[in-house]
């Protein structure tokens, strides 16, 4: 069964089960998908998710299945720039002493898109409130965070390009970009002004299109993690120098 019937049938399931629960119920990850292969506009769609004050902790791999699946470019960079947004938040509190409670469906969701489905009730996952001194809570665990190579050596999107085309073995490519220090994906937007939304360096069309560049899923989700890993440390620095907060 491909996405778009398995999201359309997942789909189908859960509908009275929202409307008891209220209004906050996350939004389902098959939703997105559904409405984008309805031909809905990438508008109304992102208006639905803000509607819902949904997000998804989406892997680099899952940007290429939601855009196989029918998903627009400008619903890819929203749903991305929304999860860097909400890790940026979560950084915040982590530093400077606030969190958002007992909230699971506060944090971003968790997604298992050969499933198709999405939330702490659906996909395995470490519960978002539970507190650990080293990463900020609700931080996926697929983010190599704290990251082991601070000084690693420089690489570029287009360098992990160049290396899945020569033919480097995928594993060897996951291994050089989870020791690297990423170039032009962190603190593109500038990272001075607290109150700024820091800009997604690395966007959702981006990583979608990455696949169809010949970089594989495996390369894909190692990027993903060490952006965020490298985004969440430079944040951390951010705030830190503006308040107290955990200290490695």
């Amino acid at each position: 069964m491909n996405l778009i019937r398995l999201a359309a049938a997942l789909l189908a399931l859960p509908t009275l089960g929202f409307a008891a629960s209220g209004p906050r119920h996350p939004m389902p990850i098959a939703e997105v998908v559904s409405l984008s292969s309805s031909g809905a506009p990438p508008e109304q769609i992102i208006q639905r998710i803000q509607a819902s004050a949904t997000t998804y902790a989406l892997r680099g791999s899952d940007f290429a299945k939601l855009k196989a699946a029918g998903v627009p470019d400008p619903v890819l960079d929203y749903l991305q720039q929304s999860f860097v947004d909400h890790i940026d938040l979560l950084t915040r509190y982590w530093v400077l002493g606030g969190n958002l409670g007992g909230c699971g469906f506060c944090y971003p969701q968790p997604v298992d898109l050969d499933t198709m489905q999405s939330g702490y009730a659906h996909v395995r996952a470490t519960p978002p409130t539970r507190y650990v001194l080293s990463r900020p809570p609700g931080t996926p665990d697929w983010v190599p965070y704290p990251p082991s190579h601070l000084e690693g050596a420089p690489l570029s999107v287009d360098q992990i390009v160049a290396m899945a085309n020569r033919g480097i073995p995928e594993g060897e490519v996951v291994r050089r970009i989870h020791s690297a220090r990423l170039t032009h994906v962190v603190g593109i937007g500038g990272t001075g002004v607290v109150h700024t939304h820091p800009v997604a360096g690395l966007g959702g069309a981006e990583l979608a299109g990455l696949k169809q560049r010949g970089v594989p899923e495996p390369a894909l989700d190692a990027l993903q993690g060490q952006f965020l890993a490298q985004f969440i440390e430079t944040e951390r620095l951010r705030y830190q120098s503006r308040g107290k907060g955990p200290k490695r």
